[in-house]
């Protein structure tokens, strides 16, 4: 995997939601990122990853974003992948999707820990 290459982003629409999806193409590792930190999405496009980011209103808004994930219509291959939600006090949950179901990870705090968990749960 090329890791220094550029990523790109680009923006699709879905029923309910506005989609970024930011890559630098090949077979990567995703991250789908809901609330997440603005410099998260960023971090981890450098450290390799695609990332799918949005801010949705409700628990739906996700569910339209995996739904599109899964399927092939973000234009990412994605059997396995990282969901990474912001609660309302600040932490971030961390949650490892395989063929559609869901592992609960960690609960953490800051972006290393993020990145670092997502490093050994889906490269």
């Amino acid at each position: 995997m090329d890791t220094l290459a550029t990523p790109t982003t680009h923006t699709f629409r879905l029923p309910t939601v506005s989609v970024e999806v930011t890559s630098a193409g090949g077979d990567r590792p995703v991250v789908v990122l809901h609330e997440a930190p603005a410099t998260l999405p960023r971090r981890l496009a450098r450290a390799g990853f695609a990332t799918v980011t949005f801010e949705g209103s409700g628990s739906q808004d996700l569910e339209v974003v995996v739904a599109a994930l899964e399927s092939g219509s973000l234009g990412l291959r994605a059997q396995r992948y990282g969901l990474v939600e912001r609660r309302d006090e600040g932490s971030i949950v961390l949650t490892r999707v395989e063929a559609g179901v869901r592992f609960p990870g960690s609960t953490v705090r800051d972006e290393a820990a993020v990145v670092q968990w997502l490093t050994q749960h889906l490269v």
